[in-house]
């Protein structure tokens, strides 16, 4: 009996052994993402120190407001422990978002390997930019937030989005006010993906030209709306970037800004900044300059190539998509991806921000239909159908 019992110990273990290792290697990579984050130069925790000394009231940190002023207030008030430097708050929150993590990882089926590695440099960016006293790990609660409700036992999914779009809007009253946007995007993207889950004749290829296109579409008639119905939050829009990539110029050390490649006033001409919305949402997806500009860079190359791949499987196979978490937290990501074109002014601020919504993130991508062996089998069934008989393989 003794030896039933090893023996059935034994297959799990070995048919759960690519999640079993990264469960172990989470704190691993944690440990080690700390000791790199500590090796990085001090421009990268700019904002972190200067909300820490708001946070403790440092006479020598000038104050601001808005956002880093939510952001001390909340690290002043859960600050029960007396922390009082940048190291103190990123290994504690460091472990015990770890911790978090790890039991989101114990709900997860079991990955193939890409997407334990993907899961891993998700732990370790998380743990070198966002898991600290900062904006960012404020950004990942709220996400966190949005994920226990698409978790929420509710047969409705339209009341699931909705939910998860108050949560959003409620950022925006409290923390970002560009949340606001990202709320009305993702209610829309949804409509769009239950849309596109219908239209089963297409083929994969077609679906995902189809969805870039419809997302682009959404930009502009939000962009044509909001001039008429809210002149005051279009022009925030309009001239967002600009004065961010104006604050940014000067600074040497910043060589991942995203300027626009059409030049103009893209602050008052609304087609011009449309085009280049276009064009900065396909080079934020697929960052080859990026690539090309420093080998420090590759890791973030590949990380983005990675969220950008396992997307576009997704926009391909919308109509095969069983499970209607995943459905809902693609549309979060992609309300989130429309409207981070409009604000990110650099590579790194984006895949940092990106990082972020890993709570929401990793629903799309860990899950069984994302599974490369998955990918192979099903390409061999539309393979062999003849065309328009891809609802039969949705069905299937």
């Amino acid at each position: 009996m003794n030896d039933e019992l090893l023996e059935e110990e034994q297959v799990g273990w070995w048919e759960n052994r690519n999640k079993n290792t990264a469960l172990i290697l989470t704190f691993v990579t944690m440990l080690v993402a700390k000791l790199l984050s500590m090796m990085l130069p001090a421009r990268f925790f700019y904002d972190n120190r200067r909300i820490l000394g708001m946070s403790i009231g440092d006479r020598g940190v000038k104050a601001w407001s808005g956002s880093y002023e939510t952001a001390a207030n909340v690290f002043r008030s859960i600050n029960v422990l007396g922390l009082t430097t940048l190291t103190q708050w990123s290994w504690i929150l460091g472990l015990a978002l770890t911790v978090l993590i790890f039991f989101m990882i114990l709900r997860l089926p079991e990955p193939d390997m890409p997407q334990v590695v993907f899961l891993l440099a998700c732990v370790g960016l998380l743990n070198i930019y966002i898991f600290d006293i900062g904006k960012d790990v404020i950004q990942f609660a709220f996400f966190f937030a949005v994920y226990l409700v698409l978790l929420l036992p509710l047969q409705n999914s339209m009341v699931k989005i909705l939910l998860a779009a108050v949560i959003l809007y409620f950022e925006s009253k409290v923390f970002r006010e560009y949340y606001i946007l990202i709320a009305a995007l993702v209610v829309a993207m949804y409509c769009i993906l239950v849309m596109f889950r219908q239209a089963k004749k297409l083929s994969p290829h077609g679906k995902i030209v189809a969805m870039i296109v419809s997302m682009y579409l959404l930009v502009c008639v939000v962009m044509v709306v909001s001039r008429v119905v809210m002149p005051g939050a279009y022009q925030q829009i309009m001239t967002v970037r600009s004065d961010s990539l104006d604050g940014r110029s000067s600074d040497v050390a910043n060589a991942t800004l995203i300027n626009n490649w059409i030049g103009g006033n893209n602050t008052t001409s609304l087609p011009l900044f449309l085009i280049n919305y276009l064009i900065n949402a396909l080079r934020m997806m697929l960052p080859f300059e990026l690539a090309v500009r420093s080998l420090q860079y590759l890791p973030f190359f590949f990380f983005q190539l990675a969220v950008t791949v396992y997307l576009a499987h997704l926009f391909g196979k919308i109509s095969e998509i069983e499970d209607e978490v995943q459905l809902l937290a693609v549309a979060v990501f992609l309300g989130y991806l429309l409207a981070s074109v409009i604000f990110e002014p650099d590579f790194g601020s984006w895949v940092r921000h990106e990082s972020a919504t890993f709570p929401v993130l990793h629903l799309l991508v860990m899950s069984r239909n994302q599974r490369i062996r998955e990918w192979k089998v099903s390409h061999a069934r539309h393979a062999e159908l003849p065309r328009g008989s891809h609802s039969a393989v949705s069905k299937g």
